[in-house]
C-alpha cells in the first residue's frame, strides 16, 4: 500500500492510491504545522488563523508541486486536459486543503505513461 510514494511514473493500483493519498496528506499536515509553529513564533504571530493560512499555503504548493511532478515523470505534459487536471489540484487545494487538493494528484498516479517521447 505504502511502496514507490517517491516514484512519480509509477501506475497505482486503488490500494496504492489511497496509500499515496494518506502519505502526502500527512506530509503536508505535519509539515504545515512544524512550518506555521516556526514561523509564529518568529513572526510572534501565533494564532490559530495564521497557523490555518500557512497550512493551506502548503497543501497548494504540494498538491500542484506534486500533481506537475506526475504529470512530468509520465511524459503528460503535453496533454490539456492533464494539465487542468493538476491546476484543479491546486485551486482545490486553496478552498478545501489538502484533503482536496490532492484528490487530483491521486487520480494522476492512476494513468498509464505515455509511450512518446
Amino acid at each position: 500500500m505504502f511502496k514507490n510514494l517517491t516514484r512519480f511514473g509509477y501506475q497505482r493500483s486503488t490500494k496504492e492510491v489511497f496509500g499515496f493519498y494518506l502519505a502526502y496528506l500527512v506530509l503536508i499536515i505535519i509539515v504545515g504545522a512544524v512550518l506555521a509553529g516556526t514561523l509564529g513564533v518568529a513572526m510572534q504571530n501565533n494564532t490559530f488563523d495564521f497557523g490555518l493560512r500557512v497550512g493551506n499555503v502548503m497543501a497548494v504548493i504540494v498538491s500542484s508541486g506534486v500533481s506537475f511532478l506526475i504529470l512530468k515523470e509520465k511524459k503528460l505534459l503535453g496533454r490539456f486536459g492533464f494539465i487542468l487536471l493538476a491546476l484543479l489540484a491546486g485551486l482545490l487545494a486553496l478552498y478545501v486543503g489538502g484533503l482536496g487538493g490532492l484528490i487530483p494528484a491521486a487520480y494522476l498516479t492512476t494513468r498509464p505513461a505515455s509511450t512518446k517521447k
